[in-house]
C-alpha cells in the first residue's frame, strides 16, 4: 500500500509540473534511451548524445586546468579530456570508492597514454571544494548528483523511496557544490552545471539562487542550442521531443569577480 502512495505521489508531483505533457514525457523516460558511440573503435564508449551536447558546450582550450566535480563513470570527462592540447591538465573527482575504480577503468581504457598522464583522480567532497582550491581551474564540470527521474520510473524500490523532501535535499547539495566551484575556477573562467533531472527545482531554481547568494560574481552565458528548448537559464534537453535522448540540463556561468 505504501509503495502505491509513494508512487501516485510521484506521478501528482511530476504532473503538476508538466501538467498535459506529463504522459507523453513519462513514457519516453520508461523507453531506451538513445546512445552514441565516442569514436570508433571496435569497443566504444557508448554516451547519451545529449550528454555529450552538455559536456562540448564546456569551453576547454588547449593547456586549460579543468575540473570535473562529479565525474564517475567517466563519459564526460572523455569528452572534455579530447581538448586539453598537449599540455592541459584534467582533475576527475568522485567521492565514492566503487564509483572512481569504475572511473579509472573508464580513463584507463578509452584515454590516451599521453593524455592520461595528464588525469589526475580525486576523491573529495565536492561540496567542500573550495576549503582545499581556490582560483585554480580555467573550467569546471559540475553535474550534479540529482534525482535521475529516468532510472527512478525504471526501478520500483526508487519509486518507494522517493519523496518531496529528498528533492529538497538534493537542491541544498547541488547548491552547495555550485557555490564552491565559483570560489574554484579563475575569474573569467567557465562553469557548467548540469544535471540529468527533470526537474526545475535541481535545474533552473538551483543556478537563479546565485542571484541572491553570490550577487555581481557570476553571468549566465548564453550556448548555442543544439537539441532541446531555452529555459531561464540554460538549456534542457527532454526524450519525448528529441527523439529520445536526455534528460539533461545545462547551463553555462562564467565568474566575473
Amino acid at each position: 500500500m505504501g509503495k502505491t502512495r509513494e508512487k501516485v505521489s510521484f506521478d501528482a508531483y511530476y504532473r503538476k509540473i508538466y501538467e498535459d505533457r506529463w504522459e507523453g514525457l513519462q513514457n519516453a523516460l520508461l523507453s531506451d534511451p538513445q546512445q552514441i558511440p565516442l569514436d570508433d573503435r571496435d569497443s566504444p564508449y557508448y554516451l547519451d548524445e545529449a550528454s555529450v551536447i552538455a559536456a562540448q558546450a564546456l569551453p576547454v582550450s588547449p593547456g586549460s586546468a579543468v575540473l570535473d566535480m562529479c565525474a564517475a563513470p567517466g563519459g564526460k570527462s572523455l569528452i572534455l579530456s579530447r581538448n586539453l592540447g598537449a599540455t592541459g591538465t584534467l582533475v576527475c573527482n568522485d567521492r565514492s570508492s566503487q564509483r572512481r575504480a569504475r572511473l579509472h577503468r573508464v580513463l584507463d581504457q578509452y584515454t590516451p597514454v599521453e593524455v592520461r598522464s595528464r588525469i589526475r583522480i580525486t576523491s573529495h567532497d565536492a561540496s567542500r571544494w573550495a576549503l582545499y582550491e581556490t582560483d585554480q581551474y580555467d573550467s569546471i564540470l559540475l553535474d550534479a548528483p540529482c534525482s535521475s527521474e529516468r532510472h527512478v520510473l525504471r526501478d520500483p524500490s526508487a519509486i518507494a523511496a522517493w519523496s518531496v523532501s529528498r528533492t529538497r535535499n538534493l537542491q541544498s547539495i547541488q547548491f552547495a557544490m555550485l557555490a564552491s566551484a565559483l570560489e574554484a575556477v579563475k575569474i573569467g573562467g567557465h562553469i557548467l552545471y548540469s544535471t540529468c533531472s527533470i526537474n526545475p527545482h535541481e535545474n533552473q531554481d538551483v543556478a537563479h539562487r546565485l542571484e541572491k547568494k553570490r550577487s555581481g560574481r557570476y553571468r549566465f552565458v548564453d550556448t548555442e542550442l543544439l537539441r532541446g528548448e531555452y529555459c531561464d537559464p540554460g538549456v534542457l534537453i527532454l526524450p519525448d521531443s528529441e527523439e529520445n535522448i536526455g534528460p539533461i540540463y545545462y547551463v553555462l556561468i562564467q565568474r566575473t569577480a
